[in-house]
């Protein structure tokens, strides 16, 4: 995708292995869709997208729909798609990213959401305005509150409904059954 750009880019990539979660390439551009709903809008990206879908069980359990947004490139910013399904939602949105909030892609949401005068709670899951430390993936996750355990107490907050899920082990992190196939088609 990056080469396929005529001028400068911004590659955001992660260390080590990267699960494969789609089966198709990714597009500048375009918006993932990956599941639909009417509850709230989850919007995700990068390794967030992928904490994201433990919490998927504990939605479609509690009846909860969620459309689920995944952004693969952020510029351009998908305001017409964010908007489209915020004005069908019930609740509001939840935006979650592996980066700080402020400036982030939970910024861009509220910004395209004010423009359009849509007037839905807004939650952001991200690293909050800290300078943050280092440690393994799934501990800086819970640390910061934007692990799938996060996630489902924000959906609670949001939609007033009971979300059984994720359980805390000890140190912090989620204790989710691993994902099947069907749940996991996908790649970043």
């Amino acid at each position: 995708v990056a080469e396929s750009i005529d001028g400068p880019v911004y590659v955001r990539m992660w260390r080590g292995q990267v699960p494969r979660l789609f089966s198709t390439p990714m597009k500048y551009g375009v918006v993932r869709v990956l599941s639909e709903g009417t509850d709230f809008v989850l919007i995700t990206s990068g390794i967030c997208t992928e904490e994201s879908l433990k919490a998927r069980r504990s939605f479609k359990a509690a009846g909860v729909a969620v459309k689920h947004l995944h952004l693969s490139t952020i510029v351009p910013f998908p305001s017409n798609v964010i908007v489209k399904a915020a004005e069908k939602c019930n609740y509001g949105v939840i935006v979650m990213e592996n980066h700080s909030i402020i400036g982030g892609v939970g910024s861009a949401t509220a910004e395209a959401l004010s423009e359009a005068g849509i007037g839905r709670k807004l939650i952001r899951l991200g690293v909050p305005g800290v300078y943050a430390h280092g440690a393994s993936c799934d501990y800086l996750v819970a640390e910061y509150g934007f692990d799938s355990t996060a996630l489902i107490r924000a959906a609670e907050s949001l939609t007033g409904k009971q979300i059984a899920g994720a359980v805390e082990t000890e140190e912090g992190s989620t204790n989710q059954p691993a994902l099947s196939a069907e749940e996991r088609p996908e790649d970043l």
